[in-house]
């Protein structure tokens, strides 16, 4: 593998060959989906296996990406800690969190030994980040120091966000920002403000995470725009109120003024107001519409009841004739499913049960895999859906 190493004092950066992955390319409107295990080990508190599973969208397996569990470009999750692990499509590139650390390694949450890894479109390594390690009081401080690497979405080959959480002091969790050699605490820590952060997702040229703490229960957006300097403060965009436990989430602008107005969060609570959450927007306030749990017989419903399912993952896109068309992953410990979800604005439907994870696999993220057009970040390849994509610039 031939590699490059940029700004080792504050994070290792090694940009792979394109021959050195040796990965069919991803195809647009496709799923990617990550999946924690190998098959045989009873998920724990361990390193576990990282994989990059696509699909088509009626569940049809195209082709398994099995990240190296150990050596020199090793990246593994926690097999127990279900708000990691929430892979990023955005502008063509797609972003997996996770840790330098070998399969089998204990309470591999709790390590600074946090990578981001970024692909290109076409399958191959565009880099491989390795955080610092010297802890919260280390100089550069570890990013989630002690604690979780939840999400990242990647900006560039080598830039990008990352999201979570952390142990101790100074507070090192929140969101961060890396430009290819510097890594910036691009959230404000100040009493009062969310450092216990989960998903990361880009909309309309503005940066947004989902929480559940403090007063912090909902999505919100940090900052304006896309920051990169460090303290901004995080604005309650949409709020879930007592007991909301959101993961990841899509948002749509659906008449084209360049305003988001229809949301979709996936909550991993079990019991009622949890699975998918529908949000409108309507004289400047948020409203929920509906929040549907998956029942045992597979269909949507309101109210809970034993053997129902949350949701974690989500991705969709939306347009005017169709309405949204959703893909989830369930909150099942072992052997969970990715689902599809249509949404017509009338009924909302559980479609199908595209693909289940496995004995001994649990599927995290979602997102479906698009490219970026020419000077924007839209969709290409989609006919009607172009302007209706779940990311827009």
């Amino acid at each position: 593998m031939v590699r490059s190493i940029l700004g080792l004092a504050v994070g290792a950066t090694f940009i792979a060959s394109p021959a050195s992955a040796g990965i069919l390319g991803f195809t647009a409107g496709n799923l990617l989906v990550e999946r924690i295990g190998d098959g045989t080990t009873t998920l724990g508190s361990a390193a576990a296996n990282v994989s990059l599973l696509e699909f088509q969208t009626t569940g049809s397996a195209v082709r398994t990406i099995n990240l190296p569990s150990s050596g020199g470009d090793q990246v593994t999750d926690s097999g127990s800690a279900t708000s990691n692990g929430y892979l990023n499509v955005f502008n063509g590139y797609v972003a997996v969190s996770g840790y330098n650390s070998a399969a089998g390694t204990a309470s591999v949450a709790s390590t600074n030994t946090k990578v981001g890894t970024v692909f290109n479109g076409d399958g191959t390594v565009a880099s491989r980040t390795l955080f610092p390690t010297g802890g919260a009081t280390g100089t550069p401080p570890s990013p989630f120091a002690g604690n979780n690497f939840r999400s990242m979405i990647a900006t560039g080959a080598n830039t990008f966000y990352a999201t979570g959480t952390a142990s101790g002091a100074p507070n090192t969790g929140g969101a961060w920002y890396y430009d290819g050699s510097t890594f910036t605490q691009v959230s404000n820590t100040a009493a009062g403000q969310p450092t216990n952060l989960r998903n990361v997702e880009i909309y309309n040229s503005q940066l947004y995470v989902s929480s559940s703490t403090g007063t912090f229960l909902g999505i919100s957006a940090i900052g304006t725009g896309l920051p990169t300097s460090a303290g901004s403060n995080a604005n309650l965009v949409i709020s879930m109120g007592a007991g909301a436990s959101p993961y990841g989430f899509v948002m749509f602008d659906t008449n084209g003024d360049a305003v988001l107005d229809l949301a979709y969060i996936a909550d991993d609570r079990t019991a009622a107001g949890g699975g998918l959450q529908k949000w409108t927007l309507s004289g400047g306030t948020w409203t929920q519409s509906w929040a549907l749990l998956v029942n045992g017989s597979g269909a949507l419903q309101a109210a809970a009841g034993a053997g129902f399912a949350g949701l974690r993952g989500l991705s969709g896109t939306w347009d005017a004739v169709n309405g949204a068309q959703l893909y989830a992953t369930t909150t099942e410990t072992n052997n969970n499913r990715l689902i599809s979800i249509v949404d017509n604005g009338t009924t909302p439907t559980l479609a199908a049960n595209l693909a289940s994870a496995g004995t001994n696999y649990a599927f995290r993220g979602v997102d479906m895999y698009a490219i970026p057009a020419p000077g924007a970040l839209a969709l290409l390849g989609l006919g009607g859906l172009v302007a209706a994509r779940r990311r827009r610039d």
